[in-house]
């Protein structure tokens, strides 16, 4: 799995806080053939917690209207970004972890192993 700094979310951010707000990632509007995979994982050093984290997507980088997509608890994370993309992606994050860090963003395959 590749991840892309202009398709990545979170990189090694730290779980200190309990509700993250991501990078915003650009795709442009409109659908693929072949979707894109959201993924996101927190090191082995986090210790046990959950997350719940919200793919939200907008028509503008502000966010000032955005529209959830989906909402999502595993963790690791490997799902198909479902369609209704208006051009803009972020994830919102809530997170009872209190160590480590998490990574995610968007990848062409959605091998997690790592």
């Amino acid at each position: 799995m590749i991840l892309d700094k202009e398709n990545t979310f979170f990189n090694k951010k730290a779980l200190s806080a309990s509700d993250l707000t991501s990078d915003i990632v650009q795709v442009g509007p409109g659908e693929s053939g072949c979707p894109l995979h959201l993924v996101a994982a927190v090191t082995k050093d986090a210790g046990t917690g959950t997350l719940t984290t919200k793919l939200e997507t907008s028509a503008t980088s502000d966010f000032k209207s955005p529209k959830t997509l989906a909402t999502y608890t595993a963790v690791p994370l490997a799902a198909d970004v479902p369609r209704g993309n208006l051009g803009y992606l972020r994830l919102t994050v809530t997170s009872t972890y209190s160590k480590g860090t998490l990574t995610a963003g968007l990848v062409l395959d959605d091998d997690i192993d790592w």
